[in-house]
């Protein structure tokens, strides 16, 4: 019997969960999924950041088992996690005190998320982190919009970020978690196909870091990001494109 499992972190919030959750049934991605709520990644890392000045290795999943106990879904062994996801939202906006034309402040915070980022690389080791611009409601966007692209509708300024949700939520009218995963085909071929229009980026050329060096600049240069999901990317770095996209078009035809 195989009781492999996945660790999954997430800042706590239901709609992180819930978009997850479905996702994962629905791609039949490999393995029970214990979740874990761990605050915002800026904090998460700092926490991780301080371990690591009393010991040079963590193993991570006895550190989450530890550290965050009360907020685990269930009891696992540590030697049971084969890899660990981190989904996160870029809410770079909530570090900045609304500084945000303040450019050493926001250069200095866009260097810490890079360094996030890159820590966290590899889901069999610290974890791999995936993040959504501005935040995990960038998955709904395309329902809110009724699937169509227009370059204003998915430009984000930054001193907007922190109404980001109760737009999406006015966008969608408000229809909750339900009827958005029932649109996670729609929602999944949205960004694949408009990829290039958003990030400057082919979906064959799409990596985590890359995605995150464009938003990074974009915020920079124009204090604005382009909305994306990070689901998308991780369902292309799990599966590859080419598989990706078969699953897409079976499931496509199974659904019509």
């Amino acid at each position: 019997m195989n009781n492999s499992k996945i660790l999954i972190l997430t800042e706590g919030k239901s709609p992180d969960k819930s978009v997850i959750q479905n996702i994962n049934e629905k791609f039949d991605i490999g393995g029970e999924i214990i979740w874990t709520k761990v605050g915002t990644v800026y904090a998460f890392y700092k926490l991780l950041k301080k371990e690591y000045e009393k010991t040079p290795y963590i193993e991570m999943a006895s550190y989450i088992k530890t550290r965050y106990k009360s907020k685990i879904s269930e009891d696992f062994l540590s030697s049971q996690i084969s890899r660990i996801y981190l989904f996160f939202d870029y809410d770079i906006h909530s570090e900045l005190d609304s500084e945000y034309d303040d450019l050493e402040k926001i250069s200095e915070k866009i260097k810490e998320i890079e360094e996030i980022s890159k820590f966290f690389a590899n889901e069999t080791e610290e974890g791999k982190l995936y993040l959504s611009f501005p935040m995990i409601e960038a998955y709904s966007k395309p329902v809110g919009v009724n699937f169509k692209y227009r370059k204003e509708n998915f430009e984000e300024l930054l001193k907007n970020f922190s109404n980001f949700k109760s737009k999406i939520k006015k966008e969608t009218r408000n229809r909750g978690n339900a009827y958005i995963n029932s649109k996670y085909l729609e929602i999944i071929k949205f960004y694949i196909e408009n990829s290039k229009k958003l990030l400057d980026l082919k979906i064959e050329e799409i990596e985590r870091i890359k995605v995150l060096e464009f938003e990074n600049n974009l915020l920079k240069n124009n204090r604005k990001i382009n909305v994306f999901s990070g689901i998308p990317i991780f369902l292309k770095e799990y599966f590859g494109m080419k598989k990706l996209n078969k699953i897409l078009i079976e499931k496509s035809k199974k659904e019509s």
